[in-house]
């Protein structure tokens, strides 16, 4: 018997994310789209919904194609700027533009040529006069070999104007390198850039390049700062003359906390070492966007910030000429028994019609213990006293009443609920952890029955569990939790160290190695859960996907025979080769804790003998994240020492899934197999 959270219908759900306020404040738009490919190619449509109305969201492109990254013009009133593949479905796509005022807006493409290698990413410029654009450029030859560390620029940089609907590229711009990301200057006039060697996953953790460079010149780019590594997001570049951008708490350190580091303009623009950081010592800067303040001199950002199980939204002032630069933080939003969906949010500064300022919020919110499903909600949080943001005692926040202003994922509102708690405990150390634990619906503890148990592992490692279906919960095909929780079985998750949300020493543990402090952590929430009454410890299962899975693959060689079934879901099996050939050698090296150049380590490859656990190891053919080889190995290894193991490989498929039926398959698998030996 399948559960009420059912593989087909996970496998045919929707994302609900790409959020954006309108500038003045009252609507909010949004992306809508199915997980898998329904058919052929992805489908997705845009979303918008009035700030203050309950309920109010209304689809306003079709649906027949990928429409994504809506973004209302930024002094046109209700239009919307977004790409789609309307013109050549499943291929490149292009600008658009609609009416959100029109009862049933029409897109229009907006540039005068379709842009046969499409688009890849946009931004709009302050003043509403430009859009810069990220487009493919034409290889030099039509050689396909690849040359190892050769340094192609496969991305130009393009200016269109709105006034004439022309378009010119960005020449002046390095060719040997590739850009990673672009944003505008406050007033409009130049592009701040970063470079790196190329666009592999490897050449984001090599040195990368800032450049500026003016639109209105043939003047050549200027640098003006150096990273180690590829920062997190965007940088953004506010009006007080600040550059912002999230980098690890200490920058050498690939395996941290992020931080919000923060240069003075002509800090940046000279390579002085002048530089602040906040947030990043005891919890975590997730995500950044510019709240568009267009006070003189002032500049503001909103902060997502993860502090252990809980999440908030932090508004950062800043001015230009303050001796300490940063004017004062506001609280905006705050979890509460609930959190956001992967960087499902906006934040923005918005003058009132009487003169007065407010803050709107809007995110994808969902709550595994309030049973509410991922939607967009929105609250405001209008300034009384002084108008203005400058600091000054008697300047009050106050955030108003959340409003829900969708109903998507129904059938997960109508399924039983997940009881869910956040748990407590201490690490064989005496390290304060905590994790969450879902129950079967309608569990009752006052029974004292001991039930089949499941410790799901999550990925990252940087990553966590939060108070929700998940933190980053929509029904997906590598999240068992609920799904499992809703067959009969407690499912625990915890937070080892290495994960978010509990800043610079927690998170930099990881770099350690994997097995080191990471491991006790997950044992030991076993230990406590079983202690406390709720664990049957003779019918213990363990599972994962991607770091999740090499968390259960070293979980089963390390401890034998304590877990009954295993789940390994595109996890590492043998850390020396995963250096050697995955698409991100420096973090894999971090993680596994083992150069194999330099010094040796053992695997779970190595340790495969005397392992009883009944095996299940799923893996994606064209996963480049984790290869294939990975669960080849290690199928291989306990299969020659008589193990019961058994290996699915999925044609075509990454390390996360796209075919619908294969996202179904595994899910159905996971539930059999747990059927089966638990």
């Amino acid at each position: 018997m399948y559960p009420a959270h059912s593989p087909a219908l996970i496998a045919s759900t929707v994302k609900v994310r790409d959020v954006k306020i309108s500038p003045d404040g009252k609507h909010i738009l949004y992306q809508v789209q199915a997980f898998y490919k329904p058919v052929d190619r992805f489908v997705a449509e845009l979303w918008v919904a009035q700030t203050n109305v309950a309920y109010s969201a209304r689809q306003v492109t079709d649906g027949q194609y990928y429409d994504k990254l809506g973004v209302f013009h930024p002094t046109k009133p209700g239009v919307v700027v977004f790409l789609s593949d309307r013109w050549n479905p499943g291929k490149g796509a292009n600008i658009y533009t609609l009416d959100i005022r029109d009862e049933n807006p029409e897109p229009v493409l907006l540039t005068k040529e379709v842009i046969k290698k499409g688009v890849l990413q946009f931004q709009i410029s302050p003043d509403g006069k430009y859009i810069a654009y990220a487009s493919s450029i034409e290889a030099s030859e039509s050689n396909d070999v690849r040359i190892v560390g050769s340094h192609i620029n496969s991305m130009g940089l393009f200016l269109f104007r709105f006034d004439t609907r022309e378009t010119s590229s960005i020449t002046t711009i390095s060719s040997d390198r590739h850009i990673e990301s672009f944003t505008w200057s406050p007033d409009s006039t130049q592009l701040l850039y970063r470079l790196r060697k190329g666009r592999s996953a490897e050449s984001g953790e090599e040195e990368v390049l800032l450049e500026r460079i003016s639109i209105d010149s043939a003047s050549p780019p200027v640098q003006v700062g150096l990273y180690a590594r590829s920062p997190s997001g965007p940088n953004i570049w506010l009006r007080s003359g600040h550059v912002v951008s999230l980098q690890s708490y200490e920058k050498e350190s690939i395996l941290d906390s992020r931080t919000l580091y923060v240069h003075r303009e002509e800090g940046v623009w000279a390579r002085k070492s002048w530089v602040r950081k906040l947030y990043g010592e005891t919890d975590d800067a997730v995500r950044i966007v510019d709240m568009y303040d267009d006070d003189s001199g002032t500049g503001m950002i909103a902060v997502e910030v993860c502090s252990d199980t809980d999440t908030r939204i932090d508004g950062v002032v800043f001015r230009n000429g303050d001796e300490d630069d940063v004017l004062e933080t506001i609280p905006l939003f705050q979890t509460q028994n609930e959190a956001v969906w992967f960087g499902a949010w906006d934040a923005r500064r918005v003058h009132r019609e009487d003169g007065g300022v407010m803050y709107v919020c809007s995110a994808v919110l969902s709550s595994g213990i309030r049973h509410e499903s991922p939607n967009v909600w929105s609250v405001t949080v209008p300034v009384r006293g002084d108008a203005k943001v400058n600091g000054n005692a008697g300047v009050m926040y106050k955030a108003g009443a959340k409003i829900c202003l969708s109903r998507h994922l129904q059938w997960l509102v109508d399924a039983p609920h997940i009881p869910t708690e956040v748990f407590h405990w201490k690490a064989q150390d005496g390290t304060d952890l905590s994790g969450l634990i879902r129950y079967p619906p309608g569990y009752n503890n006052s029974t004292r029955d001991k039930l089949p148990t499941v410790m799901f592992l999550h990925g990252g490692p940087y990553r966590y569990d939060a108070l929700t279906m998940r933190r980053d919960y929509m029904p997906y095909f590598c999240n068992w939790r609920e799904m499992l929780a809703s067959a009969g079985y407690v499912v625990v998750s915890p937070n080892y160290r290495g994960s978010q949300g509990r800043g610079h020493e927690f998170a930099q543990s990881a770099n350690l190695g994997i097995g080191t402090l990471d491991w006790s952590d997950c044992e030991s929430m076993v230990d406590a859960v079983i202690a406390r009454g709720i664990a049957d410890p003779s019918r213990l299962g363990i599972a994962g996907w991607s770091h999740g899975g090499s968390m259960a693959a070293w979980g089963i060689t390390e401890s034998k025979n304590r877990f009954a079934a295993a789940i390994i879901g595109a996890g590492v099996s043998n850390w020396e080769s995963m250096v050697m050939e995955a698409s991100s050698p420096e973090l894999e090296a971090a993680i596994g804790g083992v150069r194999p150049w330099v010094a040796r380590k053992d695997s779970p490859v190595h340790k495969v003998k005397g392992v009883t656990t009944a095996v299940l190891i799923l893996h994606g053919e064209k996963d480049e994240r984790v290869p294939l080889a990975q669960g080849l190995g290690l199928y291989r290894g306990l299969k020659k020492n008589d193990s019961n193991v058994e290996m699915v490989i999925y044609p075509r498929e990454p390390h996360g899934f796209v075919e619908r039926r294969h996202a179904e398959d595994v899910m159905n698998r996971v539930l059999e197999h747990f059927s089966k030996w638990l």
